[in-house]
């Protein structure tokens, strides 16, 4: 009977350290808050939310800093932060959300949208905008160097009928592309008939119980919102706008930490098994480098049986960035006020405490996960 006692003994043992291999359980708050309180120690000036869940849970969270430093408000897992890139993924929902409503098809081409187009453009696919395999010039590079008005998605479309030159033929190559997604909102907008601000809300956000996370608007009222802020010596100066920060497609969701992690579970355990994306994240991503792919949004690394997806957003006054891990049903998120480069090695220093790879392959070890994103959206 002792035999069996022990043998049982053992076996629980052997299932508790393989359940806490499998879900990482070895999230110790103590580690975790001293790792990241070397990046972002003071609680004085902009500074940084973090949270990690699993399996739908919030399991682990960090705030500091300062939200608004004219009201002196704190970031809490309730701020909500400019997304930058990380929106796109929002915007290739919505479009697949059309393509599940019959409305929209992966091979429709921009011509059937918009009049006045060049040549070149016409026939450049959705499908081909989503993966950044498009060849469409850089709207950053047509604005014309004296204006001072903000760009909209409406804009980005004008300045590229202006120009029938492209970087390659389309379809043939991938290079970043954040005008792209910007017509990518504008074909919601067409298709649906509705603001694509109005359709993210309706389609996307409130349904999974997401009730302030919003597409910015300049009449936009956002609750608990972080300003983003430029570091300047030893202080930090008002960087929250510029001339590019009010594009919707490529860059302009503003969410919490809270809401994107409901956002990124419905992605996990709802979209994503979904057969057509199944499709996009599987057979028809497109290589980038380092046993990297992207579409839908995402940057793609295949890990033996599992998928690890990550991206990060950059822009005036902001950095951000996610990680999923698929087959830990996992999620980790770092959204900073600031647009300095402590976020990467913050980050690495995050997989390294959860002993969790970096998502890109072996040639690039030795890169920080945001510098290598940072070398791929330089093109």
């Amino acid at each position: 009977m002792q035999h069996y006692s022990i043998m049982y003994l053992k076996l629980v043992l052997l299932f508790m350290c393989l359940t806490s291999y499998v879900t990482g359980q070895n999230m110790e708050k103590s580690l975790l808050d001293k790792t990241l309180s070397n990046y972002y120690p003071k609680g004085n000036e902009p500074g940084i939310a973090v949270a990690i869940s699993q399996h739908g849970q919030i399991r682990y969270q960090y705030a500091v800093g300062i939200a608004d430093l004219k009201t002196k408000q704190k970031i809490t897992e309730k701020t909500h932060f400019r997304m930058a890139s990380v929106s796109k993924q929002v915007t290739a929902q919505a479009i697949c959300s059309l393509f599940a409503q019959g409305k929209l098809k992966p091979t429709d081409q921009l011509g059937l949208f918009f009049d006045d187009l060049p040549l070149a453009l016409e026939g450049i696919t959705v499908a081909q905008l989503l993966q950044h395999r498009s060849g469409i010039m850089d709207y950053e590079a047509l604005i014309p160097s004296d204006r001072t008005a903000q760009v909209s998605d409406k804009d980005v479309l004008d300045y590229i009928r202006q120009t029938d030159t492209v970087y390659f033929p389309s379809g043939s190559q991938f290079r970043y592309s954040n005008t792209g997604y910007c017509l990518l909102a504008l074909i919601v907008e067409k298709v649906a008939k509705e603001s694509f601000a109005a359709f993210v809300k309706k389609h996307l956000f409130l349904p999974n119980a997401i009730r302030d996370g919003i597409v910015y608007t300049v009449d936009s009222d956002i609750p608990n919102r972080a300003f983003g802020y430029h570091p300047k010596g030893d202080t930090f100066v008002f960087a929250d706008q510029s001339v590019t920060s009010a594009t919707q497609g490529d860059g302009g969701v503003y969410l919490s930490a809270l809401e994107y992690h409901q956002w990124a579970n419905y992605l996990l355990h709802k979209r994503f098994p979904e057969a057509v994306i199944q499709d996009f994240l599987g057979t028809e991503r497109l290589p980038v480098k380092d046993g990297v792919s992207y579409n839908l949004g995402w940057f793609i690394y295949p890990l033996e049986r599992n998928t690890l997806f990550f991206h990060s957003g950059e822009s005036t006054g902001f950095h951000n960035i996610v990680y999923l891990d698929q087959q830990k049903d996992l999620v980790i998120t770092l959204f900073s006020n600031r647009d300095d480069l402590l976020i990467t090695d913050a980050f690495d220093a995050l997989l390294a405490v959860l002993k969790l790879p970096k998502p890109m392959g072996p040639s690039a070890e030795n890169k920080s996960v945001f510098g290598w994103l940072n070398a791929v959206y330089a093109n």
